[in-house]
């Protein structure tokens, strides 16, 4: 059963952890400093019923860091004011965080009633919390007055809580286990065991997962819920994880629990901040922050495009963090100043991990939209070169595989051998590899194809994307595969007739020589042609078949070699093993280009070398 959140906020001694008492009949304040100074220092849990936990969060500013936490993983918000206080500035700030961390739902308990004989005060606290909350989200919230002594209004919180657990919408699921850490200790016996709200996935007894940042993998023992043994959670659940593989001083609160390979602990993000309106603050360049995030506190220093973000003012921003941080795409977050310590701003996730140097991350960073499925296509569109397979995506957006398949379907995307990619930019693809192809062909009009390489080096395609728009191109009947390249299907090679008199002549040249391989500067002094002119006839030749191109830039002519081929088979015909000295007296070399030459009988299975000695290949 899906759990729904409740989390508390407010000011302290506004009688938060009473009115939890007083809705479940659980005390949340368990620790021994809580009871003694009537304050809540850290998180405290409770359960109005099977289906809905209640978090009871600090209201000290002091313990700020505790109550961001608390609330990071709630569905609706109950924001506790005292009547004989009205809103203070505990309140506001409570505020402020859950409307920076997207919380949808909210209630409003107006505690201490009992307290006050003048209803026109209460009615006066009433006006005001409206007037707090008219330009937010939540200026509709139902507002209940309550007192735990005598209890008063009890009944109809409780009841006001069920009605809003209905309207709740749950956040998709991610589709993979997350659940942030909020507290660890140790029972004897069983050894570490962490407790946290799961916000993706589903968990069962058994399973192998990551423990981030410290990076560890540890096994999942046994887990409670409730107070009660089962086999697996999933989303929404509270969860009490006995882990195995793991030291108590590797995890605690601001680590992570997460199906394994599915995030990566990062010191780089960019994202999106919205600072309060009516703050002092303003953001700048270099500004050190702390960022709340889940469970997690975060140092980092702050990098914008523009001069400042004032008070009121959101921007795109680059944050370089002091230490790892788990993260996903879209995350929220609370951001407070370094000191004095104050909530100014909040902000979402946009890239976990920009790539790049600063002047590519900062256009990239100004461009990146807070809009989810257009910020996932631009995404694809920026690494349209290198497109990545569904699960790839799925690891990069940290979603679902429904939520991606939604993006591909709506947004002109296509899948090619298991590849996303862009329809348009695949259609792009093909285009300028046609023209590269035929630049080249105009720029070397006498090679016969283009690498497979070469093309990559040229067109910056990943290999798997090049060999996808290659294919596509030869089923269009675009182009055809030559050799080892490629070449448009018209093109031919057409020597003028004074290349082809220089043609014949390196051919002369090489029948004269043999078996012995000519270097191209060999043949340049010899025919008294340009280097780039020779290979290119030499090239040609090669096409026509009348040359070889051995090891080492090494020539040959194919007459002379299909003499040596017939040498070599009269050869073995007599012997089963051929050495190097044997073969320097068959074909009247030396060493120096006897050995390259028998190494490209070796590579093209004419020989088969076996120790010091060669033997007859399968291609002789």
């Amino acid at each position: 059963m899906t759990q729904i959140v409740i989390g508390t906020a407010g000011h302290i001694d506004h009688g938060k952890t009473a009115l939890v008492k007083a809705l479940t009949g659980i005390n949340t304040d368990q620790l021994k400093e809580e009871k003694s100074r009537g304050i809540t220092i850290d998180l405290g849990f409770a359960h109005l019923n099977e289906k809905i936990t209640i978090i009871d969060v600090p209201g000290h500013e002091k313990f700020i860091r505790n109550m961001v936490s608390g609330v990071s993983t709630i569905n609706i918000a109950l924001l506790v004011i005292a009547a004989d206080d009205g809103v203070m500035p505990q309140t506001r700030e409570h505020l402020q965080i859950l409307l920076l961390l997207g919380i949808p739902h909210c209630v409003i308990a107006l505690t201490k009633t009992d307290m006050i004989n003048d209803p026109d005060w209460v009615d006066l606290v009433e006006m005001d919390i409206k007037d707090l909350l008219e330009s937010t989200h939540y200026k509709s919230a139902p507002i209940i007055r309550t007192s735990v002594s005598p209890e008063s209004g009890i009944t109809e919180l409780r009841q006001l809580i069920l009605n809003e657990a209905e309207k709740v919408k749950l956040t998709l699921d991610r589709g993979f286990f997350r659940l942030p850490v909020d507290r660890m200790f140790i029972k004897t016996g069983f050894g570490v065991i962490v407790t946290g709200t799961v916000i993706s996935g589903s968990l069962s007894v058994g399973d192998e997962i990551d423990c981030l940042p410290i990076g560890k993998q540890c096994k999942v023992r046994s887990i409670q819920s409730h107070g009660e043994n089962v086999q697996s959670v999933e989303m929404g659940d509270r969860a009490a994880i006995n882990i195995v593989g793991i030291e108590k001083d590797e995890v605690g609160r601001g680590s992570d629990l997460i199906e394994t390979g599915r995030i990566k602990p990062t010191t780089n993000i960019i994202a999106h901040i919205q600072l309060i309106k009516g703050i002092r603050w303003e953001l700048k360049s270099k500004q050190r922050v702390r960022i709340h995030l889940g469970t997690s506190e975060v140092l980092g220093r702050v990098t914008i495009a523009q001069k400042r973000i004032k008070s009121g003012e959101s921007g795109n921003v680059c944050i370089r963090l002091e230490n790892p941080l788990v993260t996903a795409m879209d995350d929220r977050f609370v951001m407070r100043s370094y000191s004095p310590m104050e909530t100014i701003g909040g902000g979402v996730i946009l890239d976990t991990n920009p790539k790049g140097n600063w002047k590519e991350i900062r256009h990239w960073m100004t461009d990146l939209s807070l809009k989810k499925s257009k910020r996932y296509l631009q995404f694809i569109e920026r690494f349209w070169k290198q497109p990545k397979s569904e699960e790839e995506w799925r690891k990069i957006f940290h979603c679902s595989t429904k939520e991606l398949q939604e993006l591909i379907s709506d947004n002109n995307l296509v899948m090619v051998n298991k590849m996303v990619i862009d329809s348009e930019k695949f259609n792009h693809a093909q285009k300028i590899l046609v023209k590269r192809i035929e630049k080249y062909h105009q720029d070397v009009p006498y090679r016969k194809s283009i690498s497979n390489d070469f093309l990559q080096k040229e067109l910056k395609f990943s290999g798997k994307f090049l060999n996808i728009v290659i294919t596509q191109c030869i089923e269009k009947n675009i182009i055809k595969k030559m050799d080892s390249g490629f070449a448009l299907k018209n093109h031919e090679i057409s020597l003028s007739s004074d290349d082809q008199r220089k043609a014949d002549l390196i051919s002369k040249y090489l029948n004269q020589c043999l078996f012995e391989p000519q270097s191209l500067l060999a043949i340049q002094d010899k025919i008294q042609l340009k280097p780039d002119s020779v290979l290119e006839l030499l090239h040609v030749l090669k096409g026509q078949e009348k040359s070889i191109e051995l090891s080492n830039g090494l020539w040959l002519s194919n007459p002379n070699f299909d003499k040596l081929k017939e040498k070599l088979n009269v050869y073995f015909s007599s012997r089963d093993s051929l050495s190097v000295s044997e073969f320097k007296s068959l074909t009247h070399l030396t060493r120096k280009t006897a050995i390259p030459f028998l190494e490209f009988l070796d590579k093209n299975r004419f020989t088969d070398r076996e120790g010091n000695v060669r033997v007859k290949g399968e291609m002789l």
